[in-house]
């Protein structure tokens, strides 16, 4: 008599929080790899190949993002059109062309070739940045060659119904054509919480969990496995019992998604009345009809850098300008705050010769040495700011001599403009030394707002861009809460506004410390709105206070993080993502 197989557990890295169930299904792609030379006779007719495959790659990328924008998935739009970029980029086709006729070899060689080339030249930055821009790459280049030899692509939306995607590695596209009625869940081998892949699984809804050895699910291929990646855990061998669970907690989060967005209209308050100003960040102007449609006040941070992508070039002066109308006008009398570019070592090139350092240079430190292209940009937004209430925000300040550099371009670049409207100056408090000396800059602002994820990264020493597993607690960090209780009690004091807008604003269990600790305004990817709202109307700011006060006698974040997720649990007990059952 055989026994019934025992319930098994893995555990990985949490990369989109929820619960599905299905049958794995394994994705196993070879790569396509092609070194046949060609006859110089030939050349024109290869050119013609080329050409072909890459309009077939390109009108393949662009349905995916029509696709997406029906799911409003706008970082995955996003992410697509730098990849349409590279498709398109002159350059890069001119220079295979060239090859074609000069080598006398194939598309596929030439283009080959040129990858190899490219993964030299990235990998010796050692980025994660460039790790990334190679990985599009890589895998464009795979598209490419599949119209080159007339091998198709796997498209993951083709699997049966309530599969669960296995792969050792999933890319951009990979998630972007996945359709949420066939695959249920992805679990992967390898992968990092910010890779393309991540967003888009994001912006999906898709629950993702990455790190688990894939060869211990290969026997469980025609048989029901649990992925409940809120606690980064694979269920092998379900009983009747667990299965009937999930069933009911799945019932039951598609209702609390429903119920929350119905609610986005409720002004965000505490349930004793205290009022917090909830915001939005945003990346892509086409994000503004979200932040209307869940109830955003304004938006609380605009990364102007992203429009550096994909072609990596500084937009002139008017380009920027029309940029800046749009979004102000688009948010209809809202405010809207313009961070000034926030170019890391890892965010832009356009010093030819700069020196790679463990430390890249940051933002107004480059950006007040570029004098030139500051000022364009203090111009462009000072220009637009006729339209309406428009803020500027400079990122990475480190000294108040940084600080009242950037106000004296400013000044500058209102004297050139003759435009001497109203406008609010605020800097990010994102690094020890500006969180120190907050006291001197609450003088010189008005109004500060607290980057997180870079404060943790300048305060306990890791690199959050390094794709591999990040302690869930380090944002509750003593050190970290401390440093916010520091700013917030300096500001509030000058009667300057504080906000928050780094991960953890947008993390419901974070919320009542946050308004314990005296921040008033959230800021948060349009997404996380209802969520965040539910949160701030399901806290009484008197039991905040108490909770920000018994946080900071605490000496570790462990400590912390179970007294965040203890209070949720009793506070929002029917939020099914963020609690553990």
């Amino acid at each position: 008599m055989s026994s019934c197989p025992i319930e098994s557990y893995l555990h990985g890295l949490s990369i989109c929080r929820g619960v599905a169930i299905g049958k794995p299904f394994f994705l196993d792609r070879e790569e396509i790899m092609i070194c046949d030379p060609l006859l110089e006779t030939d050349a024109p007719t290869e050119v013609k190949r080329y050409q072909y495959a890459m309009e077939k790659s390109i009108g393949a990328i662009e349905s995916l993002q029509k696709q997406l924008a029906m799911e409003a998935s706008l970082d995955g739009v996003k992410i697509l059109e730098s990849q349409l970029e590279i498709l398109k980029d002159p350059l890069l086709n001119e220079e295979i062309e060239k090859r074609i006729f000069a080598e006398s070899k194939s598309a596929e060689s030439i283009l080959q070739q040129m990858l190899e080339q490219i993964k030299l030249k990235f990998k010796a930055r050692s980025n994660p940045f460039f790790l990334e821009r190679y990985q599009d790459l890589h895998d464009l280049s795979q598209r490419i060659l599949s119209h080159l030899v007339e091998e198709e692509l796997y498209q993951p939306f083709a699997v049966p119904p309530h599969s669960i995607l296995c792969a050792d590695e999933l890319n951009a596209v990979d998630i972007a054509s996945a359709n949420p009625a066939f695959i249920s869940a992805f679990i992967t081998k390898n992968g990092g919480a910010t890779s393309h892949a991540a967003i888009i699984a994001k912006t999906k809804g898709i629950p993702f969990i990455t790190n688990i050895d894939l060869d211990q699910l290969k026997s469980h291929v025609n048989s029901n496995i649990v992925v409940d990646s809120r606690l980064g855990k694979v269920i092998l061998n379900p009983t009747l019992q667990t299965l009937s669970h999930y069933e009911s907690v799945q019932k039951e989060m598609l209702f609390q998604v429903s119920d929350f967005q119905q609610k986005v209209k409720w002004p965000a308050e505490t349930f004793d009345g205290f009022p917090i100003r909830l915001l939005a960040n945003l990346e892509l102007i086409n994000e503004v009809e979200l932040v209307h449609q869940f109830g955003g006040k304004g938006v609380g941070l605009f990364r102007s850098e992203y429009l550096l992508f994909p072609s990596n070039a500084i937009p002139n002066e008017e380009q920027q300008y029309q940029v800046y109308c749009h979004l102000i006008k688009s948010m209809k009398g809202l405010p809207v705050v313009i961070r000034t570019f926030d170019l890391a070592g890892d965010k832009s090139s356009f010093q030819e010769n700069k020196e790679e350092t463990e430390l890249k240079i940051r933002t107004n430190k480059l950006l007040i040495s570029e004098k030139k292209i500051f000022k364009e940009q203090l111009r462009a937004i000072l220009r637009a700011s006729c339209l309406g209430e428009v803020c500027i925000l400079f990122p990475m300040i480190s000294t108040l001599c940084e600080l009242r550099e950037a106000k004296r371009l400013l000044h500058e670049a209102r004297t050139e403009t003759q435009i001497d409207t109203a406008i609010r100056i605020g800097c990010m408090i994102e690094v020890p030394s500006a969180a120190l000396n907050v006291n001197h800059f609450v003088k010189e602002c008005d109004f500060l707002s607290i980057g997180t994820n870079d404060l943790v990264q300048y305060s306990l020493a890791v690199d959050r861009q390094k794709h591999q597993p990040v302690d869930l607690y380090i944002h509750a960090d003593p050190s970290l809460v401390k440093l916010i209780k520091f700013i917030t009690d300096q500001a509030n004091q000058s009667h300057i506004p504080v906000t928050i807008c780094g991960e953890i604003a947008a993390d419901p269990r974070f919320t009542p410390l946050l308004l314990g600790l005296g921040i008033q305004e959230l800021s948060v990817a349009p997404r996380y709105l209802p969520l965040i709202k539910n949160a701030i109307r399901s806290t009484s700011i008197i039991e905040a206070v108490d909770l920000a006060e018994k946080a900071l006698t605490m000496s570790s974040a462990k400590e912390i993080m179970e007294l965040l997720i203890e209070n949720y649990q009793k506070n929002v007990p029917h939020d099914l993502l963020y609690n553990r059952f």
